[in-house]
Formats: structure tokens, sequence, C-alpha cells
């Protein structure tokens, strides 16, 4: 459960689960024109059936506030679905990205008023359902501004071309540290223990 705060001063208290089947009436209604041009016309029934995850935020009345759909490849085709680690590799050789690390965010919607909030809630809780997912990638047409919500997650990496269109693509990317932090704590070396006892 966590608390958010509109802009307004109005608050809800939301909670995060898995999006069921009964939610995609809800989505529908939360999609705007700028949804569609930033993720494209997308089947919702379809996507929720081959999302790797699908994230709901709810209130404490059980209205969905935002919903977010993750798969493991790039949307747009800007890659084949079995082949965009070295395409996402050459963009910026620093980020190892792998299929074990990685998701990428099919769809983002959320109530206008708490997007901003709905969004990092979302972020941070599928960071924290995940322990190995380390990057989230977003693909959007390099055209298109991310608005003032998904621009408070994500961070340009650089653009790629899409293999069926003459358009290029921008890819935005979300790391892990940034939002749910993981300890890392190395082996012990035998060295130590030996000095131990």
């Amino acid at each position: 459960m966590s608390i958010l705060t509109s802009p307004r001063g109005k608050v809800e208290v939301v909670h995060c689960r898995r999006t069921e089947s009964q939610d995609i009436y809800c989505i529908k209604k939360l999609i705007r024109k700028f949804t569609q041009r930033l993720f494209g016309k997308l089947n919702i029934i379809y996507l929720l059936e081959k999302a790797n995850l699908a994230v709901t935020l709810c209130n404490d009345k059980e209205e969905i506030m935002a919903q977010a759909t993750f798969l493991d490849y790039p949307n747009w085709n800007v890659s084949k679905q079995d082949d965009w680690v070295s395409v996402f590799r050459e963009l910026d050789s620093e980020i190892p990205c792998t299929p074990l690390n990685t998701l990428f965010m099919h769809l983002f919607v959320a109530v206008d008023e708490f997007s901003t909030g709905c969004c990092k809630e979302i972020i941070r809780n599928v960071f924290k359902a995940v322990p190995e997912l380390h990057f989230i990638f977003l693909t959007v047409p390099s055209y298109m501004s991310l608005g003032s919500t998904l621009v408070t997650v994500f961070h340009q990496v650089g653009t790629i071309p899409n293999l069926t269109y003459d358009e290029d693509f921008a890819v935005q990317i979300c790391l892990r540290h940034n939002h749910y932090p993981q300890l890392h704590v190395r082996k012990a070396r035998y060295s130590w223990t030996s000095v131990v006892t």
C-alpha cells in the first residue's frame, strides 16, 4: 500500500497487483490518443495473453488507477524477437542487458491526475517483484515526446531503425538502481574464513 498525491492535493491509497482479464474494459477506458501514438494501436487481450508481466495499480475502492504491460522483446518491430540483444548492445556497450535481466514496456495507461505517481509506483513494484530485472526499455517513435509522466522514469539511450518502415525509433531505459536498489553482496574468499577460525 502506498499513498499518491495529485498536483491538486487529492490523495489516493493504492496497491499493486497482477492484471486480470476483467480489467480489460477499464484499461481500454484509460487509453488516450497520445497512448496510441506512443505505443501503437494495440489489441489489449492479445497483449495481456503474451505479457511476461502485467501490473495494475488500484485504489482502496478497487478502481483501476494505472496499468503497465511488459514483454521480453521490443515493440514497434525494431528487431527480431529472438535477436534484440545485439541491436541494443550497439546503442551502449556499457549496458549489460540480456534476456534474463531485461523487460520492455509495451503499454502504460493511468488516470491523468495521478499518472506520474502511478508510473513511479508501478516501476518500483515491478523491480521489487522481479529481483533479476535490472533494465526496462521503452521504444517509441523518435518524433514523439514521452510526455510529462514517462520522462520521470526513462531516459534516452539512442535511436534505432524500424525493420519494416523507414522510420527511426528512440530507445529509452529505466534502471533498477534509480527506483528499487539492490544490495550486492560479494562472495567470501577462502582467505577470509581461515582468519576467522
